[in-house]
């Protein structure tokens, strides 16, 4: 079957000492093709040295023949693992094109070899990563039905709560360096922190049968003074403007209010 033909193949490779002499290497696999490194197998025997080229780039191909084995969710998840420990090159891309199950498995991909690693996988793909000396993490998704709001950023795949830990020598994640990374972190969850506070001072009103809420006067915004640039500013009458704009300063947007409806959230 297929597999076996690329088996022998890589064998052949092997065999002649070409692998040996390679620099990067490219292998498209059918995710049953994982069942052949497993430990109690003799696969990774016939291509040890293909795993060890300075840069291995991985398709795993989810589209099976007729000539393919079926694999389980489970089965591939345990070869994709072993897999992915084997590999002892500098510099690692693995592409997944589908998956076996819509739902996701978090996979735990372990390694002690490789420095810079690329994760390309759809969006029902997830993994946590072990990887002592990886220094640099990418992560992208092709898919494109997918509901995350951080979906371009292949969060949905893999974020930084399943790196940090597993990853102790990790200095780019995302193309980002990770103290920078860890740096908007903290400020995002401050500005968070900020605005539940702000929006928990914020007074609400009942105007007629309408109910209005009232800027808190407390957050940074609404101690700012009107800046006089800004096309709100220059429609007010005291910079000139005819007034019917009725907007506060766009440096003044109270913290507590962001997020509200209609004409609460511009003022």
């Amino acid at each position: 079957d297929t597999n076996n033909y690329r088996l022998a193949f890589l064998a052949l490779l092997q065999s002649t000492g070409l692998l040996r002499q390679l620099t990067k290497l490219h292998i498209m696999m059918h995710q049953s093709f994982l069942q052949h490194l497993l430990p109690d197998n003799f696969g990774v025997h016939l291509m040890k040295d293909g795993l060890s080229v300075d840069m291995l780039v991985i398709t795993v191909s989810g589209e099976q023949s007729t000539k393919d084995i079926n694999v389980t969710a489970d089965e591939y998840g345990k070869g994709l693992e072993n897999f992915v420990s084997l590999v002892k090159s500098r510099k690692f891309v693995l592409n997944i094109c589908k998956e076996p199950s819509t739902k996701k498995i978090v996979k735990i991909l372990t390694n002690d070899y490789v420095e810079c690693f690329e994760l390309v996988a759809p969006c029902n793909f997830q993994a946590e990563l072990k990887m002592g000396q990886v220094k640099e993490v990418s992560v992208s998704t092709p898919g494109q039905n997918c509901s995350s709001p951080t979906h371009q950023l292949g969060k949905c795949v893999l974020d930084w709560r399943m790196v940090r830990d597993g990853c102790p020598g990790l200095k780019i994640f995302g193309g980002v360096g990770v103290k920078e990374f860890k740096e908007m972190r903290a400020r995002r969850k401050k500005e968070k922190e900020h605005m539940r506070k702000a929006s928990s001072r914020t007074k609400i009103i009942k105007v007629g049968k309408h109910k209005r809420r009232l800027r808190c006067g407390e957050c940074e915004g609404c101690k700012r003074a009107n800046c006089g640039a800004c096309r709100n500013c220059k429609d007010m009458r005291c910079f000139g403007g005819r007034g019917t704009r009725a907007q506060a300063c766009e440096g003044r947007k109270c913290l507590g209010m962001v997020g509200g409806k209609g004409k609460d959230r511009k003022h």
